[in-house]
């Protein structure tokens, strides 16, 4: 009785976060023609009917809806703020690699190659920003998503999730070998209360239920009813929010045998952490990680009717927050000189998890990888790991390539296979790039940051810098003023045009700089790079001009 009234209540709320695919959605429609912009979802005051998105279409967070919905959940549902700090931005410097788009990689189960920017469309990307060595090499927008918007995470949630407790356990708050029914009673009852905290944060719990959307009779039904902030249908009589559902789930085999994801591991997991530290999950993130790294916005979780946070899938921030977190994680819980979360957290999750347990689940795309604290390990060869989410969601770190890459998107399908085939090959391409721009420069590529101007330096802080475009053009900062013009070479051979600049007036010693900068620019004659990548531009007459990538 319960999952049958589910099903009929659940069925306005059920796909949102999850992105299941219960219902039959237009997918023929390609990133272009599903803009939202270009669908006209919600424009007007009042939008016209046949264009209105509201919380209780069955519909709202189908494709093409979803690509509107996705940026837009603080206005359909309740939610609850993780606050940012007040000590100000912290700034990501950019430094945007041009190259970038043009860079090809080979598509899983593809003979044909496809470059960066086409990726951008093909996976109906709504952002995606790359950090190489801390600086934002490359960012792009479309869609409903632009700098300001905050956007659905999705279940990259699960992996927030698992990093706050996973710096529980590293400084001994929580104990991974506790039984969850010892720390949380009212678990006593359930499956949960036999788990270990490490069985709920690797989801290898052996839970009575599907999360099998097609199945009108799965057990996810009555778990998203329960999470519903809508009213409850009349004459229903069960679980009225994510702790209630919990505390109903049922045991079937053995725990630790199995991994199998299961979004109810994460919102106990989440429990967990409530009930460790005293605090809701938006002020425990807040309090450890998000007022202390420079947040640009204030993040949000969307709540149940009581004000449970969705631990699962509920969390919403800007994409340049969503780097910054990834960056976090990249520096071993490092920011800026001060140990946010502990470095031993970290080392835990790039440890792994089970691959046996793993690759009983079946997930072709990922062979060899291994979900540990709610994190996706790759062991490859980079040591990378990702945090993922359905329709596209994804924070990828790559160590070995100081590189960190976050997307947000509105994919019409919601499993990761959908995209996995243009998405993996694409970040292992960009990390292999970056660092082969590392061991061997060339020219084209990031911005080139003058240093030395022969042999007198350069003033602190000017902005005087050369960039090398693939279409032979120059571009840059003369020191006040924007510097355009073009370029050839013929093996270490330049020339350069004269180069033309903006008309800004600025102080006499920046002024004669940029004089002497333009000078020798109009006789440089040869490049090379020295032991430390740095640039040498040289005159006909000998003099240098000395330039690095950040």
């Amino acid at each position: 009785m319960i999952k049958a009234l589910a099903i009929k209540a659940a069925s306005l709320a059920a796909l949102l976060m999850f992105g299941g695919q219960a219902m039959a959605q237009d997918t023929t429609l390609d990133a272009q023609a599903s803009d939202p912009e270009a669908m006209g979802w919600m424009q007007g005051f009042p939008p016209p009917d046949d264009l209105t998105i509201r919380f209780t279409d069955p519909d709202y967070f189908a494709f093409p809806k979803l690509r509107w919905t996705v940026c837009h959940f603080r206005e359909l549902m309740p939610t609850t703020v993780v606050r940012n700090g007040t000590e100000g931005v912290s700034i990501l410097p950019v430094d945007l690699d041009p190259g970038l788009d043009a860079l090809t990689f080979t598509p899983l189960g593809s003979d044909e190659q496809m470059t960066w920017e086409a990726a951008f469309d093909a996976n109906y990307t709504d952002g995606i920003i790359v950090l190489h060595r801390k600086r934002i090499v490359y960012e792009r927008y479309d869609g409903c998503l632009d700098e300001n918007t905050l956007h659905g995470a999705m279940s990259v949630t699960k992996s927030i999730t698992g990093l706050l407790a996973e710096t529980l356990v590293a400084e001994g708050a929580l104990d991974e070998t506790a039984l969850a029914g010892d720390i949380i009673p009212e678990l006593q009852g359930s499956a949960f209360g036999s788990a270990t905290v490490a069985q709920v944060l690797e989801m290898t719990t052996a839970l009575d239920y599907s999360e099998d959307y097609s199945d009108p009779d799965a057990e996810f039904w009555t778990y998203t009813e329960a999470g519903s902030p809508l009213p409850k249908p009349q004459g229903y009589d069960g679980p009225r929010s994510y702790f209630d559902y919990l505390q109903i789930v049922q045991q079937d085999g053995t725990h630790g045998e199995a991994f199998g994801y299961k979004t109810v591991n994460a919102d106990a997991a989440g429990w967990l952490v409530a009930r460790t530290t005293g605090v809701s999950m938006a002020d425990y993130l807040s309090n450890r990680i998000w007022s202390r790294i420079g947040a640009e916005r204030e993040a949000f979780f969307t709540v149940d009717s009581i004000g449970t946070h969705f631990a699962g899938g509920g969390f919403n921030a800007v994409l340049r927050d969503m780097a910054r977190l990834g960056q976090l994680v990249l520096n071993e819980g490092e920011w800026h000189g001060e140990q946010v979360i502990p470095a031993a957290a970290i080392a835990r999750i790039r440890q792994g998890g089970d691959k046996e347990a793993f690759a009983r689940a079946g997930y072709d795309t990922l062979p060899g990888w291994s979900y540990r604290s709610m994190w996706w390990v790759s062991h490859d060869d980079h040591g990378a790991f990702a945090a993922r989410g359905v329709h596209g969601q994804t924070i990828w770190i790559d160590p070995a390539a100081d590189m960190v890459i976050v997307r947000f998107a509105s994919h019409p399908v919601a499993g990761n296979a959908a995209n996995d085939p243009t998405s993996l090959p694409a970040y292992r391409a960009v990390a292999d790039y970056l660092i082969a721009q590392d061991a061997s420069p060339s020219l084209v590529g990031r911005e080139w940051i003058v240093e030395d101007i022969d042999g007198a330096g350069v003033i602190d802080g000017s902005p005087a810098s050369l960039l090398f475009q693939e279409d032979g053009r120059l571009a840059g900062n003369a020191t006040c003023n924007r510097l355009i013009g073009n370029y050839e070479t013929d093996g270490d051979s330049l020339s350069l045009s004269p180069a033309g600049t903006t008309m800004m007036a600025c102080p006499p010693a920046l002024e004669e700089q940029e004089r002497r900068l333009l000078s020798l620019l109009e006789t440089v004659e040869r490049f090379r790079f020295d032991a430390d990548g740095a640039l040498i531009l040289t005159t006909a007459n000998g003099e240098t001009i000395t330039a690095r990538r950040h």
